[in-house]
């Protein structure tokens, strides 16, 4: 492919997201509440699986207490805002203390590998969580605690977080597209491909991988801050729930693990399944959800992106060497 066929090709790209950018923004105005208020819960979960696919499906570290921060975010955005901060200072100061977290603990828990690490994020989730649990004082403790009403109406209120979500995950993707592609991205894979090898080649794995961390961190805070103030009201078992992070790690291989959109597709797949199993197998949700997803991983255990690109590879191989046939 030559150098004017590839921008050719990103401009068409560029087009398409642009277009389906627009599409999205006026949405609202043409559905309900009720798919307004799934499709604002797609974004969120999308926004928390680019995260998860930051560190596991580039870097080939899986953070099952990823969730921690998401429920950080959450907490120190409603012990501000009940201090009388505004909510975007609340949030600069919740996506700070996240990152903080996540320096702090990356030093010794990222010099685990594999399930150690996965176990020990789980740990810190549990730890994070006891602790907030046994400051009543200043989190309300295992009774949970309120935010700030918008006094706006339900449409205008549900409108105001569909885009904040949207925005979120729009702005995520951005991030990890220009990180993945930068030179410090490559350095990001090296480590899933071989870490010895990396680390061998003068690279500083300790110092990258607690960077990507923080990146993660850092947006899945946003998250946690987005949805505190969205519900208006958390509890510790809600926000810090590992199950959050099951779902987005399924959302991420369903999607595809290592692929940009990847986590967004997923996010939506798993979400309109679920509905889908909520709403017409009620008692049974659970197991038709269950084996919804094992028949999607069966059939593209690449995930969706990840085995559409392998048929159009083989089919532009095969395509090829039947052109080299007939010319031969």
């Amino acid at each position: 492919m030559t150098n004017i066929e590839k921008k050719s090709k990103f401009s068409k790209n560029i087009i398409l997201v642009i277009v389906f950018i627009i599409l999205f923004i006026l949405l609202p105005r043409f559905i309900s509440g009720y798919y307004t208020r799934i499709l604002t819960a797609i974004f969120m979960y999308a926004a928390i699986a680019q995260g998860f696919n930051l560190m596991s499906g580039y870097m080939g570290y899986l953070p099952f207490g990823n969730i921690m921060f998401f429920g950080i975010g959450a907490y120190v955005t409603a012990i501000f805002m009940g201090r009388g901060f505004p909510f975007i200072t609340a949030v600069f100061l919740a996506a700070l203390a996240a990152v903080i977290t996540s320096i702090i603990l990356g030093f010794p828990v990222l010099r685990l590998r594999g399930h150690y690490f996965a176990i020990a994020t789980i740990g810190m989730n549990g730890a994070i969580m006891s602790v907030v649990q046994n400051t009543t004082e200043i989190t309300g403790g295992a009774m949970g605690t309120t935010l700030p009403i918008i006094p706006q109406a339900p449409e205008i209120v549900y409108n105001y977080f569909y885009l904040a979500m949207f925005a979120l995950m729009v702005l995520t993707t951005l991030v990890i597209y220009l990180v993945i592609n930068s030179k410090f991205g490559y350095a990001i894979r090296s480590i899933k491909a071989n870490e010895d090898a990396a680390n061998s080649m003068g690279i500083n794995t300790t110092y990258t991988k607690i960077i990507t961390w923080a990146i993660s961190a850092f947006f899945t805070s946003l998250a946690g801050a987005l949805y505190g103030y969205w519900m208006s009201f958390i509890a510790p078992e809600e926000v810090f729930d590992v199950m959050i992070s099951v779902n987005t790690i399924v959302m991420m291989l369903i999607g595809g693990a290592g692929t940009i959109l990847g986590p967004i597709v997923g996010a939506f797949i798993l979400e309109i399944v679920s509905e889908f199993a909520w709403s017409g197998f009620m008692e049974y949700h659970l197991a038709v959800l269950g084996i919804a997803t094992i028949i999607i991983v069966f059939f593209v255990p690449q995930g969706v992106l990840g085995t559409l690109g392998n048929m159009i590879k083989n089919r532009k191989s095969t395509f090829k060497k039947k052109v080299g046939m007939s010319n031969g």
